[in-house]
């Protein structure tokens, strides 16, 4: 099994993600969601720890290796995709649209 995709080898992100959607298919949608290598895993607190082992024991079983400096458990309030997604839903990060109004217009060369 390889840790890292070996030089030469196209397509790399749509091999991971088929990858990824074949390990947790039966998950997503249901409680998770998952944009190339961002897993989101979203419940209530009575099952989040249950999901949580679900979703290791996949990693586990397929391989999947995951870097803990870049996980955050339990969380409230966070950025994901341009979005700040909270319990009370989701609303465009402001940075984000604040750097597309004051994106400059393109001219010709």
């Amino acid at each position: 099994m390889w840790v890292m995709t070996p030089f030469g080898v196209k397509n790399k992100p749509p091999t991971y993600q088929r990858a990824v959607i074949k390990a947790f298919h039966e998950y997503i949608n249901i409680f998770t969601k998952i944009f190339l290598d961002d897993f989101t895993i979203f419940n209530d607190m009575s099952t989040h720890l249950k999901k949580l082992k679900k979703c290791s024991l996949k990693c586990r079983e397929f391989g999947i290796n995951l870097n803990l400096d870049k996980c955050a458990f339990m969380v409230f309030l966070g950025t994901i995709l341009g979005f700040i997604v909270s319990r009370e839903g989701k609303v465009m990060d402001p940075k984000k649209v604040e750097a597309l109004v004051n994106m400059l217009v393109p001219t010709a060369p």
